[in-house]
């Protein structure tokens, strides 16, 4: 056994060998067959130029001499084979098919892209050259390029940051404030503030009445259950901490935490007259604004004429209203507390701001009963001193409204406030009467003008004509005076 498998092995042996031996005698083979047809290839072309050597110079010695130097060229140039020509053509076919990506301006150099280009243009003995700038490959990213997108998303996080401390501020402010007056506002009313989703209460538990919130820095709550007034709407208007752009422009020119109290009254529930007492500043200001004010408190007296400090102004109707309004408790209070009131409103003919149109007012506008009260906080929501001011203010606009509710005017007083708003009525009247003729005659001038393009569009110049004298008469007739005719009896 051993024997026959070393005889196996030697058989492998010679037989790769063999096969070796085979493949070189191939490949030497294709080799000098290959060197003996490029040798044809080359006596095949010496042998043709040497019959065109040997017709040229039968014929002349010019042709000689060309076919000796067309001999020299030909021995000195080196011999071409086939395979090159192929491979030229190749080269060229290649130079047709791929295209050159670097070079992008290429077609600049071709003649055909600019024909005309020569005779439209005047010559010059420069040509005009076209300038390609290079612009830099920006390769790698810098984090210095994107300032401005860093600078714009720091002032996005600061207002988010600013929103978010200052909208928790504005309800700190309104649940302590709630805290400290709730239980005054419980005693003197049935109902203290609503329920709902957007109720912001002391506790927070659902179903408790609190604030309603209107916006981001305004609260509102409704009171109602008491006599001498059909209710009290507070309006909580705070800073808007919540704007950024606000507390900014808030450092220039500082506005405070502000406390809106308006009550409405019954129809019998006071005597008809205006009364308004405010700091002077905002006493000229709403002098100017409010509408009721401006008609029936023309005159402002200062504060110290009636026992009220200088910085405070007093625009009454009726002095004996102003009398008594202001007692001995109501001018205490204003005394002490004046640096945290702005102002106190007492109308029956109240309508807000003036109206501003550019039509005029054919309707009164509608009034009123109201007692109107602004009271500043400064930050009185958040410490027990701010808080307690605030206080005495309350209990004196509940006095105030039970003051109103037993105050008669006397008979004199009483008729000239009636006969001024009779009077102020029929203003009313005749500025609306004015208005409506005004508007009118503007309607019958726009209707003038329309026939008159319609006459001048027909054809027609009789009809043309008859429309001129029928204008003319009119005209004549707007200018005539009028006369009365009065008819005597004979005796």
């Amino acid at each position: 056994m051993l024997w026959r498998f070393g005889h196996l092995e030697r058989m492998k042996l010679a037989t790769m060998k063999l096969d070796t031996l085979l493949l070189q005698t191939v490949i030497l083979s294709f080799f000098v067959l290959f060197i003996s047809a490029y040798e044809d290839v080359t006596t095949l072309e010496d042998d043709d130029f040497a019959e065109f050597e040997q017709f040229d110079a039968d014929d002349d010695n010019e042709a000689s001499d060309s076919s000796e130097a067309s001999q020299s060229q030909s021995k000195q140039k080196p011999v071409s084979s086939i395979p090159e020509q192929f491979e030229s053509v190749d080269d060229q076919e290649d130079d047709i098919i791929v295209e050159d990506e670097d070079n992008e301006f290429e077609h600049f150099q071709d003649p055909e892209e600019f024909e005309g280009f020569a005779d439209s243009v005047p010559r010059t003995p420069e040509q005009p050259k076209i300038t390609i700038s290079k612009v830099p490959i920006m390769l790698r990213m810098r984090w210095d390029a994107y300032w401005l997108e860093g600078l714009l998303c720091c002032m996005l996080a600061a207002y988010a940051l600013a929103y978010a401390i200052g909208r928790a501020k504005n309800t700190a402010i309104a649940i302590n404030f709630l805290k400290l007056h709730k239980p005054l506002l419980d005693d003197n009313f049935t109902l203290v503030g609503e329920s709902g989703s957007d109720i912001v209460s002391v506790t927070g538990a659902e179903g408790e009445h609190g604030w309603r919130r209107e916006a981001e820095h305004c609260f509102t709550m409704w009171c109602s259950g008491r006599t001498c007034c059909e209710g009290m709407l507070l309006t909580l208007k705070l800073i808007k901490r919540q704007d950024l752009v606000h507390m900014l422009l808030g450092a220039i020119r500082p506005t405070p935490d502000t406390l809106l109290i308006r009550v409405e009254l019954g129809k019998e529930d006071s005597d008809p007259f205006v009364l308004c007492i405010a700091q002077k500043k905002t006493a000229n200001k709403l002098a100017k604004e409010m509408q009721d004010l401006s008609v029936f408190c023309p005159e402002r007296r200062p504060g110290d004429k009636h026992g009220l400090p200088s910085n405070l102004s007093v625009m009454s109707e009726t002095p004996e209203a102003t009398a008594a309004i202001l007692d001995a408790r109501v001018t205490t209070a204003l005394t002490q507390y004046h640096t945290h009131l702005q102002y106190i409103h007492i109308s029956d003919r109240y309508s807000g701001p003036k109206q501003i149109e550019e039509t005029a007012v054919t309707k009164p506008p509608d009034t009123e009963r109201v007692l109107l009260a602004s009271i500043t906080l400064d930050e009185a929501g958040e410490g027990d001193g701010g808080g307690e001011a605030i206080r005495p203010l309350l209990l004196l606009i509940f006095h105030i409204i039970d003051k109103l509710k037993r105050l008669r005017l006397s008979k004199e007083a009483l008729a000239k406030c009636e006969r001024r708003r009779q009077k102020v009525a029929e203003a009313w009247l005749r500025g609306a009467h004015a208005a409506r003729q005004e508007q009118a005659a503007q309607r019958r001038e726009e209707k003038r003008k329309q026939e008159k393009e319609r006459i001048l569009a027909e054809d027609d110049p009789e009809k043309q004509r008859r429309w001129e004298l029928k204008e003319q008469k009119r005209q004549m007739k707007r200018k005539t005076p009028k006369m009365k005719q009065l008819k005597v009896k004979a005796l």
